[in-house]
């Protein structure tokens, strides 16, 4: 390897003296692990504010700029100088440099200086005060505190001096203490030099709870000093986390109890990792199951590929929402509407999903129920006015291309008189048979609509052109003219008179195209002013 070429001495006691001339500064003297150490004296001649309260340079500045501070350590170990640009928590929101210089050469220690324009002559570094985790307790063989350390004062707030001759049971929290006492002899029953570990709530001197994992070292076989060391780590934290993971699972676990719904989780392999009892009974499954295989088994046919393709795009991160029929034994098919949510890592790789599971039948019957009330005619079942309008519009705007749309306008003669003379339960059952009758005989594709008391229209698309409309408008008629209705002993044969208007794709409005076939089904009735009434036989 070769030598390193760090900057010469000379220079580095430049680089210091450039340093030294801001009186705003704070300065740290730091030694060779990177820690403050005392100040030297010629250093504190210098006028210059100490770094306090901190054990490195990492404790001034703020989480996200420790990084710099360290490849800048590095640097300085190799090179002899470094600096960095970094944010101090006493002053986050401006930017400063902290500068390194190796002066072992001449103090035999590293210089650590703060400086920049955001430094002012008010400004004091706030240090984050960093808590010790761990501190080292010395027990009698009677588990009797003989010497601990000074962390214990920030730990349990207890000075040692306090500690001294107490029993450590007493630091422990009653309900952990018969699991301490039964680690203690499971110690001290151990060979001489094992230890074992527990872990116990302690009694801060205020009260509250601290989490320690006490390791306790037998040493009670040595005849000059029979001990039980004891490390104590804080593992508050720790524990704290576990906690609210705990307390977050057992709240969804609440949750998926009381919400009326079926909610599963799978893995990254599709496998169920949790289920809720609604589930457990809706897809009879459980865990470690294939949930695809369970859901596809109670599926409707026809819905299988949608909702395979849905499981199987969820464990790719894609997330979706599909309805589909269920098959319950004893209840028929109900519908279903599955949402499904990929579950992801820190680093977006899928890792299972969440599909919740909704018994949507009553809600599906009636968006169902209010979509016929909306499109259809009650007594006929023919699209009602605007439906009709709307079928018409699709027709004439339609995405693929065909041959052109007819409209065939047609109204009842002489409608009235029977309403008149044989009641309106007649004159609607002759409507409702009129309706059938056109519906039967409209082209495939085509709609029948009732835009009026006796008025109806046919709305058909990939009509050729005119003379294609007018035959599709006498096969109407024909059908009307096949068609009979019995009451009070007579037979009423319905007549019409009937309209056609065409245009060709992409061409004509809706309401023009109306009003074309309208104008044409009078023009009719008027040439035909002793057209027969509804035939009476």
């Amino acid at each position: 390897m070769a030598d390193k070429q760090m900057i010469k001495p000379e220079d580095r006691d430049a680089v210091f003296s450039a340093l030294v001339a801001n009186p705003d500064a704070f300065i740290a003297a730091i030694g060779q692990n990177g820690l403050f150490v005392a100040m030297p004296p010629d250093l504190a001649g210098t006028g210059l504010r100490p770094i306090e309260g901190a054990s490195s340079m990492l404790g001034v500045v703020v989480a996200d700029d420790q990084r710099l501070v360290v490849d800048a350590w590095t640097q300085v170990v190799d090179d002899g100088a470094a600096s960095c640009v970094v944010r101090l928590t006493a002053a986050p929101e401006r930017r400063t440099r902290i500068h390194f210089v190796d002066l072992t050469h001449r103090f035999g220690v590293y210089l650590g200086v703060v400086s920049g324009a955001g430094l002012s002559a008010d400004l004091v570094l706030r240090p984050e005060v960093v808590r010790p985790r761990m501190v080292t307790m010395v027990k009698s063989p009677t588990s009797v505190v003989t010497d601990v350390g000074p962390e214990i004062a920030p730990l349990l707030g207890w000075q040692p001096g306090e500690l001294l001759g107490q029993r450590t049971l007493e630091l422990v929290h009653p309900g952990d203490q018969e699991r301490a006492i039964a680690s203690w002899m499971d110690m001290i029953g151990s060979p001489p030099g094992s230890a074992r570990r527990v872990r116990l709530r302690h009694l801060h001197r205020d009260g509250r709870t601290v989490w320690f994992e006490v390791t306790n070292h037998n040493h009670l076989a040595d005849p000059q000093d029979p001990r039980v060391i004891a490390d104590m780590l804080d593992i508050s934290d720790e524990m704290a986390a576990q906690e609210a993971v705990r307390a977050a699972e057992q709240l969804m676990r609440r949750l998926t109890e009381t919400i009326p719904l079926a909610i599963l989780q799978v893995g990254p392999d599709g496998a169920i990792t949790f289920l809720n009892e609604q589930a457990a009974r809706q897809v009879r499954a459980q865990i470690g199951g294939d949930l695809t295989a369970a859901l596809l088994d109670l599926t409707e046919p026809v819905d299988r590929p949608m909702v395979g393709a849905a499981l199987a795009g969820v464990l790719t991160g894609k997330d979706t929402d599909v309805e589909y029929g269920h098959r319950e034994p004893g209840s028929g098919i109900r519908r279903i509407r599955a949402n499904l949510r990929a579950l992801t890592d820190d680093a977006g790789a899928v890792t299972g999903a969440i599909i919740c599971l909704a018994d949507v039948t009553e809600e599906v019957e009636l968006r169902d129920r209010l979509w016929r009330q909306a499109t259809f005619d009650a007594l006929t079942g023919c699209h009602n006015r605007a439906a009709t309008m709307a079928a018409l519009e699709d027709a004439l705007g339609a995405a693929d291309r065909h041959a052109g749309t007819a409209v065939i306008f047609l109204d009842l003669n002489s409608f009235k008189p029977i309403n008149d003379r044989y009641g309106h339960a007649a004159g609607d059952l002759l409507l409702s048979q009129v309706a059938t009758s056109l519906r039967g005989a409209v082209p495939p594709g085509g709609i029948v609509g009732r835009i009026g008391g006796d008025e109806f229209v046919a709305v058909c698309r990939d009509v050729a052109g005119r003379e294609h409309a007018d035959r599709i408008g006498a096969d109407l008629l024909a059908a009307l003219s096949a068609a009979r209705v019995r009451t009070a002993g007579a037979t009423l044969v319905p007549q019409a008179s009937l309209g056609v208007a065409w245009s060709p794709y992409g061409e004509g409005d809706p309401d023009e195209l109306m009003a074309h076939a309208d104008a044409a089904m009078y023009a009719v009735k008027r040439t035909r002013s002793s057209a027969p009434p509804v035939r009476v036989s």
